[in-house]
Protein backbone atom coordinates (compact mmCIF):
# COMPACT_ATOMS: atom_id res chain seq x y z
CA UNK A 1 0.00 0.00 0.00
CA UNK A 2 1.46 3.34 -1.08
CA UNK A 3 -0.37 5.57 1.36
CA UNK A 4 -1.55 5.18 4.91
CA UNK A 5 -5.14 5.13 6.08
CA UNK A 6 -5.04 8.76 7.20
CA UNK A 7 -4.20 10.00 3.69
CA UNK A 8 -6.96 7.91 2.15
CA UNK A 9 -9.37 9.16 4.83
CA UNK A 10 -8.58 12.73 3.82
CA UNK A 11 -9.68 12.01 0.26
CA UNK A 12 -12.84 10.31 1.47
CA UNK A 13 -13.64 13.21 3.82
CA UNK A 14 -13.43 15.60 0.89
CA UNK A 15 -15.86 13.56 -1.20
CA UNK A 16 -18.29 13.43 1.70
CA UNK A 17 -18.63 17.22 1.57
CA UNK A 18 -20.25 16.76 -1.82
CA UNK A 19 -23.61 15.38 -2.94
CA UNK A 20 -24.60 11.93 -1.70
CA UNK A 21 -26.54 9.91 -4.28
CA UNK A 22 -28.16 6.48 -4.41
CA UNK A 23 -28.85 4.34 -7.47
CA UNK A 24 -30.75 1.11 -7.91
CA UNK A 25 -29.47 -1.97 -9.67
CA UNK A 26 -29.43 -1.32 -13.42
CA UNK A 27 -29.48 2.47 -13.14
CA UNK A 28 -27.08 4.37 -15.40
CA UNK A 29 -24.88 6.80 -13.48
CA UNK A 30 -23.03 8.07 -16.55
CA UNK A 31 -24.47 7.62 -20.04
CA UNK A 32 -22.16 6.70 -22.95
CA UNK A 33 -22.62 10.06 -24.68
CA UNK A 34 -22.09 12.14 -21.53
CA UNK A 35 -19.11 14.41 -20.97
CA UNK A 36 -19.08 14.04 -17.18
CA UNK A 37 -18.76 17.21 -15.14
CA UNK A 38 -18.26 15.29 -11.90
CA UNK A 39 -16.09 12.67 -10.26
CA UNK A 40 -17.59 10.04 -7.97
CA UNK A 41 -16.54 8.10 -4.88
CA UNK A 42 -18.24 4.75 -4.22
CA UNK A 43 -19.33 4.48 -0.61
CA UNK A 44 -21.11 1.16 -1.09
CA UNK A 45 -21.71 -1.26 -3.93
CA UNK A 46 -20.37 -2.28 -7.33
CA UNK A 47 -20.50 -0.33 -10.59
CA UNK A 48 -19.52 -1.57 -14.03
CA UNK A 49 -17.98 0.49 -16.82
CA UNK A 50 -18.67 -0.63 -20.36
CA UNK A 51 -18.93 0.55 -23.94
CA UNK A 52 -21.30 -0.51 -26.72
CA UNK A 53 -19.77 -2.16 -29.78
CA UNK A 54 -20.87 -1.39 -33.35
CA UNK A 55 -22.93 -4.59 -33.11
CA UNK A 56 -24.91 -3.19 -30.19
CA UNK A 57 -23.28 -5.47 -27.61
CA UNK A 58 -21.78 -4.54 -24.25
CA UNK A 59 -18.01 -4.60 -23.87
CA UNK A 60 -17.19 -4.70 -20.15
CA UNK A 61 -14.16 -2.60 -19.26
CA UNK A 62 -13.93 -2.88 -15.50
CA UNK A 63 -15.97 -3.30 -12.32
CA UNK A 64 -15.53 -0.56 -9.73
CA UNK A 65 -16.01 -1.38 -6.06
CA UNK A 66 -16.49 0.32 -2.68
CA UNK A 67 -13.83 2.98 -1.91
CA UNK A 68 -12.88 3.53 -5.56
CA UNK A 69 -13.42 6.68 -7.63
CA UNK A 70 -14.46 7.17 -11.26
CA UNK A 71 -14.06 8.21 -14.05
CA UNK A 72 -10.35 8.73 -13.39
CA UNK A 73 -9.10 8.81 -16.99
CA UNK A 74 -11.58 11.40 -18.19
CA UNK A 75 -11.16 13.69 -15.17
CA UNK A 76 -7.37 13.75 -15.29
CA UNK A 77 -6.81 13.74 -19.06
CA UNK A 78 -10.00 15.17 -20.64
CA UNK A 79 -9.91 12.11 -22.91
CA UNK A 80 -13.60 11.60 -23.60
CA UNK A 81 -14.74 8.04 -24.29
CA UNK A 82 -18.24 6.70 -24.86
CA UNK A 83 -18.28 4.69 -21.65
CA UNK A 84 -21.34 3.96 -19.51
CA UNK A 85 -21.27 3.43 -15.75
CA UNK A 86 -24.09 1.25 -14.43
CA UNK A 87 -25.00 0.07 -10.92
CA UNK A 88 -24.59 -3.69 -10.55
CA UNK A 89 -26.61 -3.52 -7.34
CA UNK A 90 -28.03 -0.79 -5.13
CA UNK A 91 -25.16 1.65 -4.66
CA UNK A 92 -24.35 4.80 -2.71
CA UNK A 93 -21.90 7.32 -4.12
CA UNK A 94 -20.62 10.83 -3.42
CA UNK A 95 -20.22 13.42 -6.18
CA UNK A 96 -17.85 16.36 -6.54
CA UNK A 97 -17.47 18.78 -9.48
CA UNK A 98 -14.43 18.00 -11.59
CA UNK A 99 -12.82 21.45 -11.41
CA UNK A 100 -13.25 21.73 -7.63
CA UNK A 101 -11.78 18.24 -7.21
CA UNK A 102 -8.69 19.14 -9.23
CA UNK A 103 -8.15 22.28 -7.17
CA UNK A 104 -8.50 20.24 -4.00
CA UNK A 105 -5.78 17.85 -5.17
CA UNK A 106 -3.43 20.73 -5.99
CA UNK A 107 -3.73 21.96 -2.42
CA UNK A 108 -3.69 18.57 -0.69
CA UNK A 109 -0.71 16.36 -1.59
CA UNK A 110 -1.82 13.64 0.84
CA UNK A 111 -5.07 13.22 -1.08
CA UNK A 112 -3.13 13.26 -4.35
CA UNK A 113 -1.05 10.33 -3.07
CA UNK A 114 -4.26 8.43 -2.31
CA UNK A 115 -5.52 9.06 -5.86
CA UNK A 116 -2.21 7.87 -7.27
CA UNK A 117 -2.61 4.59 -5.41
CA UNK A 118 -6.12 4.16 -6.83
CA UNK A 119 -4.80 4.90 -10.32
CA UNK A 120 -2.07 2.28 -9.94
CA UNK A 121 -4.64 -0.27 -8.81
CA UNK A 122 -6.75 0.59 -11.87
CA UNK A 123 -3.71 0.15 -14.13
CA UNK A 124 -3.01 -3.25 -12.59
CA UNK A 125 -6.63 -4.28 -13.18
CA UNK A 126 -6.45 -3.36 -16.86
CA UNK A 127 -3.09 -5.14 -17.19
CA UNK A 128 -4.63 -8.30 -15.75
CA UNK A 129 -7.45 -8.05 -18.28
CA UNK A 130 -4.95 -7.86 -21.13
CA UNK A 131 -3.21 -10.94 -19.74
CA UNK A 132 -6.56 -12.75 -19.57
CA UNK A 133 -7.33 -11.98 -23.22
CA UNK A 134 -3.99 -13.47 -24.29
CA UNK A 135 -5.15 -16.99 -23.38
CA UNK A 136 -6.33 -18.91 -26.44
CA UNK A 137 -9.14 -21.01 -25.00
CA UNK A 138 -12.34 -19.65 -23.49
CA UNK A 139 -11.90 -21.94 -20.49
CA UNK A 140 -8.51 -20.41 -19.73
CA UNK A 141 -9.91 -16.90 -20.10
CA UNK A 142 -12.82 -17.73 -17.79
CA UNK A 143 -10.45 -19.14 -15.16
CA UNK A 144 -8.09 -16.17 -15.47
CA UNK A 145 -11.01 -13.75 -15.12
CA UNK A 146 -12.33 -15.51 -12.01
CA UNK A 147 -8.90 -15.59 -10.36
CA UNK A 148 -8.44 -11.88 -11.09
CA UNK A 149 -11.85 -11.13 -9.55
CA UNK A 150 -10.98 -13.22 -6.51
CA UNK A 151 -7.95 -11.00 -5.90
CA UNK A 152 -9.98 -7.80 -6.25
CA UNK A 153 -13.27 -8.76 -4.66
CA UNK A 154 -12.58 -12.03 -2.84
CA UNK A 155 -13.14 -13.02 0.76
CA UNK A 156 -11.36 -16.12 2.03
CA UNK A 157 -13.69 -18.56 3.76
CA UNK A 158 -12.77 -20.84 6.65
CA UNK A 159 -12.29 -23.86 4.37
CA UNK A 160 -9.84 -21.92 2.12
CA UNK A 161 -12.46 -21.36 -0.53
CA UNK A 162 -12.74 -17.81 -1.91
CA UNK A 163 -16.02 -15.98 -2.29
CA UNK A 164 -16.13 -13.37 -5.08
CA UNK A 165 -18.38 -10.72 -3.59
CA UNK A 166 -19.07 -8.84 -6.83
CA UNK A 167 -22.41 -9.77 -8.46
CA UNK A 168 -21.07 -11.16 -11.75
CA UNK A 169 -23.51 -11.88 -14.58
CA UNK A 170 -22.57 -14.47 -17.18
CA UNK A 171 -23.00 -11.82 -19.87
CA UNK A 172 -20.56 -9.51 -18.06
CA UNK A 173 -17.98 -12.29 -17.83
CA UNK A 174 -18.48 -13.15 -21.50
CA UNK A 175 -18.08 -9.57 -22.71
CA UNK A 176 -14.96 -9.09 -20.58
CA UNK A 177 -13.20 -12.15 -22.04
CA UNK A 178 -14.35 -11.68 -25.65
CA UNK A 179 -16.65 -14.69 -25.74
CA UNK A 180 -20.33 -15.41 -26.19
CA UNK A 181 -22.68 -15.86 -23.26
CA UNK A 182 -23.51 -19.41 -24.40
CA UNK A 183 -19.87 -20.52 -24.56
CA UNK A 184 -19.06 -18.82 -21.27
CA UNK A 185 -22.04 -20.54 -19.64
CA UNK A 186 -20.82 -23.95 -20.84
CA UNK A 187 -17.35 -23.35 -19.44
CA UNK A 188 -18.69 -22.19 -16.09
CA UNK A 189 -20.93 -25.26 -15.95
CA UNK A 190 -17.93 -27.49 -16.70
CA UNK A 191 -15.97 -25.90 -13.84
CA UNK A 192 -18.94 -26.46 -11.52
CA UNK A 193 -19.18 -30.13 -12.51
CA UNK A 194 -15.49 -30.54 -11.69
CA UNK A 195 -16.18 -29.03 -8.27
CA UNK A 196 -13.76 -26.16 -8.88
CA UNK A 197 -16.39 -23.45 -8.47
CA UNK A 198 -19.86 -23.18 -7.01
CA UNK A 199 -22.60 -20.57 -7.00
CA UNK A 200 -24.41 -19.30 -3.93
CA UNK A 201 -27.30 -16.92 -4.63
CA UNK A 202 -25.60 -15.81 -7.89
CA UNK A 203 -22.28 -15.22 -6.10
CA UNK A 204 -19.38 -17.31 -7.42
CA UNK A 205 -17.17 -19.23 -4.98
CA UNK A 206 -13.79 -20.62 -5.98
CA UNK A 207 -13.47 -24.00 -4.27
CA UNK A 208 -9.87 -24.72 -5.25
CA UNK A 209 -7.79 -21.75 -6.40
CA UNK A 210 -4.62 -23.86 -6.73
CA UNK A 211 -6.23 -26.24 -9.21
CA UNK A 212 -7.72 -23.32 -11.11
CA UNK A 213 -4.31 -21.66 -11.27
CA UNK A 214 -2.78 -24.89 -12.59
CA UNK A 215 -5.14 -24.72 -15.59
CA UNK A 216 -3.43 -21.60 -16.90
Amino acid sequence: MLVNAAKHAKLVSYFKTGLRMTFKKGDLIIHPQDSPAYIYYIEKGFIKAYSITKYGEENLHVIRRTSEIFPLIWVHTDDHRDVAYEALENVTIWRQPKEEYLVFLENNPDATAAVLELAIRAYRTYAERVNTLEYRSVRERVVSFLLSCSRRFGTKLEDNRVRINAPLRQQDIASSINSTRETTSRELTALMRKGLISVDDRIIILNDTKKLQSML
